[in-house]
């Protein structure tokens, strides 16, 4: 009653012990006797007095008035906790603030300070001290533990809080790694090191040791937010490339740094949800271990967005983390079979949904596996798995990016049809799948899905067909549309595109910062009048966007400046680019570096207009000196030049009359110069893999630059520079920088250095030994960079090659003329088709009949016929346009007839070619002049007969023409042959 009224009475021994035990603060003697009545009923009074006793009693104090009065709780740990727990209390406060100090230097994403993990060092080393010099009580440790456990949840929770970034990603898992394996981790004054051997107690080197149970775990809400973290767009978009993945930092159970890709990490967290291993659970009183455990399983609630984020990270990954020896494997999207195995044999998880596939069939759908996409239909099916029309969009999605428009609408008519979904579906899902879709109605995105096939193929008519559906189901929206443009552009009907502009325009307003729905459509438009050379309908197309209200974007100011540069229009070019700078980046906060490339690789382009006027008229010396100072430009208006950037500047640089490489090496350096200017080894924490993430940007290890660079050196004759090049290349060079490094050989005459080139880093034993051994593709990653001690590569650089690398190796060893270089060119094309799998395509075919049919007939033996015969079988399962591929099969039919070789009498397909009849020309088909025999015939007379006579010779030239006239008898003088 006293301490719910307000008042106390003398403290007494009694009193202080009650004060003790209930942890209230000790009153002053002093202190006068006075009485609060609370503004709660009696019933709400009892139950809040002995909350309020620490907050609203009136303490009467007779304290100086400058003396800083302090609150109850602090009194409390003051008066009741270890000294250790004000140490560690001071070094989180140190902590927070060298978070806010991290999160507002904006730092660059590859770095970041190394101060947050000292400072956890640090206080796990003195919870290791306290708890070594004394043995301490269960309570007191329980209390301490839940202190250093603060720390670590400020370092996770700023760690995995968006926007992601990767360097918070890797200090937030360091940070969970260090509090649930604390005994690998030790604590040096001089050097922060992992050394899991290490047990010395002495003052240099200490092994930290874990905090008291339930502790020593991580919150459930901590591991979800780091799976949110690792399963973002922001860490598996498909910004990085093959040569430079993103990776997330771990450590093995030897204590050794691990790199993994982001969902491989997610998927480890994932695996810790479902077996509980590392998930903090308290434990009840007098409970023993095996109770715990047995409680523990019922206790993990699974959520199925967690499968689905981690199975939506790998479905993203796979578009840039293949296989470096095997592109054409799908890693990532394997791995993201065993998320789906994982839900499907976990008992307490919730059941594959559509979702799940949903995911799983865009994925294959992106690359185009048309098998497995109908192979995850049949495992839908087969887990009874009730569609949604989620995922039959994604279905019809998935057949339009394969290119089988027909399947698509197939799953469309299901869907549409009123029968039970008895129609064409049977036809190639098979009976078991019938009615499959039929409870579903098709939406706006279905018929969207539909017209982007057709928008695709260039069906306008069927386009429009369907569109009208559209209408009359109101289902009409912006997107179609688009949808609708597009394929008018691709089909080059243009008016019909801006007929539709006109009608279906949107009038809704939206935020400045947002961009109108149909500007898409618009560029689009803007974009083939460009193509086609129309430059006045792409610029009136930009006044009536003005005039519809319709704002243009930075890719709709891309394409008209790329068209504007293409045409050497560079004085409205470069106003159109400040008009956007002042405009767009006002508005909202746009980067336009796109759209300088463009008017770079517009003005470079070897493709521009020759109706130019004089004004127009420049050399590409002077184009360079506009691009040079384009670039400067970008600097001054704080626009940072990208990858792609640097490397259209080289490439120009090296174009140049003589080639100006010395140049662009010097650019390139003081590009990556003032890229990284920022960034100090000195007491910043790396979070990357050294040497591949700065070929992410600007640097000579760079894919893009390099290769740009070693095309310049090829032109300057200069291959010892070239090689050089290439070898800078980190982590691994890839297919476009050999192919330009084997160019470059080709170029200066080399092509003996060419051909060992190629056997060393293109060998297919090679390639099928490495494949096997390696087992992962992190593991690739890591031995193929290479020791950055020595310098050296630890695995040998092996790149799989493709058509353009043995088409310039045939090439240059055609040009050659001789019989051993034709075997050797043969022998690469058989290597190319039946090793490597690689099919040829237009030029590698156009190169091989020009060079072998070149010289004539003469000198054709029977190895030279059936190479060009196999060419040109190759050819015929390419798409070729309107009657080339008829011209090259005249060509040689005509070889064939005159060399003196036979083989193709045994031939079916070069026998068949030889006895083809010549095609009817329209032209003389409409005129009706196959009909008349021309007298002026290049290659001799007409009809060849039998005389009747037994005598004279036993055939005659007969020209049909002249025989109706009755001029046979008078030998005529104006025959050629």
């Amino acid at each position: 009653l006293n301490f719910t009224f307000g008042w106390s009475p003398p403290p007494s021994s009694t009193s202080r012990m009650l004060q003790r035990s209930r942890l209230i603060p000790p009153m002053s003697d002093s202190r006068p006797l006075q009485l609060v009545w609370n503004s709660h009923p009696p019933r709400a009074r009892i139950k809040a007095s002995l909350t309020e006793t620490r907050t609203s009693q009136l303490w009467a104090s007779s304290r100086q008035p400058s003396q800083p009065s302090a609150s109850l709780e602090t009194e409390q740990s003051n008066s009741l906790d270890p000294p250790i727990v004000n140490e560690i209390n001071q070094l989180t406060k140190l902590l927070i603030q060298c978070l806010h100090n991290e999160q507002s230097s904006g730092n660059d994403d590859d770095i970041l300070s190394s101060q947050p993990i000292d400072i956890l060092k640090k206080i796990m080393y003195l919870y290791t001290k306290w708890t070594s010099t004394a043995k301490q009580s269960p309570q007191l440790k329980f209390k301490v533990s839940a202190t250093v456990d603060k720390a670590f949840r400020h370092v996770t929770s700023e760690a995995f809080s968006a926007p992601y970034q990767l360097n918070w990603v890797n200090l937030g898992m360091e940070a969970l790694q260090m509090q649930l394996h604390s005994g690998d981790f030790c604590y040096n004054d001089s050097s922060n090191s992992l050394n899991g051997n290490s047990t010395i107690n002495g003052e240099s080197s200490v092994q930290l040791i874990p905090l008291q149970r339930p502790y020593n775990a991580i919150p459930k809400g901590t591991w979800l937010k780091a799976l949110r973290a690792l399963t973002s767009n922001d860490l598996n978009s498909s910004t990085g490339s093959a040569s430079s993945p993103r990776s997330v930092r771990t450590f093995s159970a030897q204590g050794d740094i691990q790199w993994i890709a982001p969902s491989d990490a997610a998927f480890r967290i994932l695996q810790r949800l479902v077996n509980g291993r590392g998930l903090r659970i308290f434990q009840k009183k007098k409970q023993s271990h095996q109770q715990w455990q047995q409680q523990l399983q019922p206790k993990i609630s699974l959520d199925e967005r967690d499968f689905n984020m981690v199975l939506h990270a790998y479905a993203t990954s796979h578009t840039h983390s293949t296989n470096p020896l095997n592109p054409n494997t799908h890693p990532f999207l394997h791995a993201a079979h065993r998320v789906m195995a994982l839900q499907e044999r976990t008992p307490h998880a919730p059941p594959l949904s559509p979702v799940a596939y949903s995911i799983l069939l865009k994925a294959y759908g992106n690359y185009r596996d048309v098998k497995n996409v109908e192979m995850s239909l049949v495992h839908a099916q087969r887990n009874g798995v009730v569609p949604d029309v989620v995922m039959a969009n994604t279905v019809v999605d998935a057949y339009v990016n394969c290119g089988l428009l027909e399947r698509a609408q197939d799953v469309f008519r299901c869907m549409d049809s009123d029968n039970g979904g008895r129609g064409r579906e049977e036809s190639f899902v098979g009976e078991e799948y019938t009615g499959y879709w039929h409870l579903l109605r098709p939406n706006s995105r279905t018929f969207n899905t539909l017209l982007k096939g057709m928008a695709e193929e260039g069906d306008v008519r069927g386009a429009m067909k369907l569109s009208k559906v559209v209408q009359t189901k109101g289902l009409w929206d912006d997107i179609t549309t688009n949808t609708l443009v597009k394929a008018a552009v691709t089909a080059r009907d243009f008016d019909l595109a801006e007929t539709i502009l006109a009608n279906h325009t949107s009038s809704t307003t939206r935020r400045v910062e947002e961009d109108h729905p149909n500007v898409e459509a618009h560029t689009e438009l803007i974009d083939g009048y460009a193509k086609d050379n129309q430059l006045e309908s792409a610029l009136r197309v930009m006044q009536i966007m003005q005039q519809r209200g319709v704002t243009p974007n930075e890719y709709t100011y891309t394409c008209m400046v790329g068209a504007l540069a293409r045409k050497n229009k560079v004085r409205q070019a470069r106003k159109l680019i400040h008009y956007a700078t002042t405009t767009i980046v006002r508005r909202r906060m746009v980067v336009l570096t796109p759209t300088y490339n463009a008017f770079i690789s517009g003005l470079l382009s070897d493709n521009k207009s020759q109706n130019v006027d004089i004004s127009g008229q420049s050399s590409h010396a002077a184009n360079m000196v506009e691009v040079l100072a384009v670039l400067q430009e970008m600097q001054e208006y704080n626009i940072h030049p990208n990858v792609v950037t640097v490397a259209l500047v080289v490439d120009g640089l090296g174009r140049c009359h003589p080639p100006r490489c010395k140049e662009a090496k010097e650019l390139v350096q003081h590009l990556q110069f003032n890229s990284r200017v920022k960034q100090n080894n000195n007491g910043y924490y790396n979070q990357g893999e050294g040497e591949n993430e700065k070929a992410k940007g600007i640097s000579l290890s760079n894919n893009k630059i390099a290769t740009s660079l070693i095309r310049a050196y090829g032109r300057a004759n200069d291959v010892q520079s070239a090689m050089e090049a290439f070898e800078r290349i980190s982590p691994t060079p890839d297919v476009v920088a050999f192919n330009a490094l084997l160019d470059a050989y080709c170029r200066c005459d080399e092509l003996a250095l060419a051909l060992i080139l190629f056997q060393k880093h293109a060998s297919y034993k090679q390639w099928n030994n490495l494949q096997g051994e390696a087992a992962t593709t992190s593991t690739l990653r890591g031995n193929v960079a290479g020791d950055e001690t020595t310098g050296q590569r630890m695995v040998p650089i092996i790149i799989k090659p493709d058509v353009v690398t043995y088409t310039s190796l045939i090439t240059a060893l055609l040009q050659l003329k001789s019989r051993a270089a034709t075997k050797r060119a043969n022998a690469l094309y058989d290597e190319m088709k039946k090793k490597w799998w690689i099919s040829p395509d237009t030029i590698l075919v156009d190169t091989i009949l020009t060079a072998m049919i070149s010289g004539g007939p003469n000198g054709l033996e029977d190895d030279d016929v059936k190479f060009i015969l196999t060419v040109l079988r190759d050819g015929a399962r390419l798409e070729w346009q309107v009657g080339q591929y008829e011209n090259r099969k005249r060509a040689v039919r005509g070889i064939l007839m005159s060399c003196s070789s036979k083989i193709w009498k045994k031939d079916e397909f070069a026998f068949d070619l030889v006895g083809e009849k010549e095609p009817e020309d329209p032209l003389f088909a409409k005129k009706g002049w196959n009909k008349i025999d021309s007298g002026f015939q290049l290659w001799g007379g007409g009809n060849v007969q039998q005389t009747e006579e037994g005598d004279g010779d036993s055939s005659s030239s007969v020209d049909s023409f002249l025989a109706s006239k009755g001029w046979n008898d008078i030998d005529s003088g104006f025959r050629l042959l």
